[in-house]
């Protein structure tokens, strides 16, 4: 990348935000479902989270750096172990392809709902745009980021206050708070989210990191996405706790209330839903492309292995989340300790490095 387009701290942090806030997200139905169903309790899982977000991206950050490369394989996987390497590479993948079957259906999904229109006209307009930005490299997916994630979150805030101020009245469409049986508490439920969105965090966070334009920016872009990103969550949590009967009976529950406040206000927030599946499927299925090794035919590859993610997404978004987001969750804590091994391990490399570099300068210097 030119060096006049390499990422500032704020580009850095508006992709890792983009990465993370897809449908579920933005919809309020994963900060709902894995937070605000414990009570006030939710908000300490919610802080739990956000301390993880920066934790994971700044060690990813951290290693991206140090080895300046955004191969999955070698951020996750510690030591030298080629074989090992690959083999997490194209696990990594496939994960993030399934990212794109799924923001693909939640598409069909939401103008199904929203406007009555066919899911496969959903699907397909989200499928669409992702490869438009996808072909045009990193500088399109990044220039993409740097422009919608802004509007996103401030739209997503905005709504979220009036909410909270507006002292709405209940709806009558209400149902009984119920706890899933696989997050039974909210530390079990914060571990769990953490694990099956680390799959979408380290290839873009790595890539981000490896295109800032140097350490401070990498670092500090990808601690204020993380503090974005709990922000968020709070200011989500905190609205749709005013009406805690709605909220567990809408499947979005946002898109819920943003109709309560008004229609334009919910057009306005069906809107932000798009962006936020379009933003989400883009960076993940970025992430896929990165280890297309061979350029022949690259682009016609990233026209068809999209459009397969878009038949696959047909069998309906409940479907693909209920059968993909457990495995994801459950293999997202194995790559974690990976990664954390793995950052010790840089951390330890470059500090023995370092002390040989010095101990060869003093030694030259003697010489002189």
């Amino acid at each position: 990348m030119d060096e006049n387009r390499k990422l500032g701290f704020l580009s850095v942090a508006f992709m890792y935000v983009g990465t993370i806030m897809g449908a579920g997200f933005a919809s309020g139905r994963e900060i709902w479902q894995f937070f605000c169903v414990f009570g006030e309790k939710g908000y300490i899982g919610i802080l739990v989270i956000g301390v993880m977000f920066m934790m994971i991206g700044m060690m990813t950050s951290k290693i991206a750096r140090t080895l300046a490369t955004n191969d999955m394989g070698k951020i996750i996987v510690p030591g030298d172990h080629p074989k090992m390497v690959d083999a997490v590479g194209y696990f990594m993948a496939v994960m993030l392809f399934t990212v794109l079957i799924t923001m693909s259906a939640a598409g069909g999904a939401l103008f199904y709902q929203q406007f009555g229109q066919s899911r496969i006209l959903g699907g397909a307009v989200i499928i669409f745009l992702v490869i438009l930005t996808v072909i045009g490299g990193f500088e399109r997916v990044s220039r993409v980021f740097r422009f919608i994630m802004p509007v996103l979150v401030v739209v997503v805030v905005s709504v979220c206050l009036m909410v909270i101020f507006m002292d709405l009245p209940e709806a009558p469409q209400q149902a009984e708070i119920t706890v899933s049986p696989l997050t039974p508490n909210w530390f079990v439920s914060a571990m769990q989210y953490i694990s099956y969105n680390v799959l979408a965090l380290v290839p873009i966070v790595a890539t981000a990191s490896v295109n800032a334009k140097n350490d401070r920016h990498a670092f500090a872009g990808t601690a204020l996405g993380a503090i974005f990103l709990g922000l968020l969550a709070f200011v989500l949590g905190t609205a749709m706790f005013t009406d805690m009967g709605f909220s567990q009976a809408m499947d979005m529950p946002m898109l819920g209330y943003s109709a309560k406040v008004s229609k334009g206000v919910n057009l306005v927030y069906t809107c932000v839903l798009l962006f936020a599946i379009y933003a989400s499927a883009t960076s993940n299925y970025y992430g896929f492309t990165t280890k297309m090794k061979s350029q022949k035919h690259r682009t016609l590859k990233i026209i068809l292995i999209a459009w397969a993610g878009f038949f696959c997404g047909l069998i309906g978004f409940t479907n693909v989340v209920s059968f993909m987001f457990p495995i994801e969750g459950f293999m997202g804590f194995a790559i974690i300790a990976m990664v954390i091994i793995n950052f010790f391990d840089v951390i330890k490399k470059e500090k023995n490095r370092s002390t040989v570099e010095s101990d060869e300068q003093e030694k030259m210097e003697r010489e002189g």
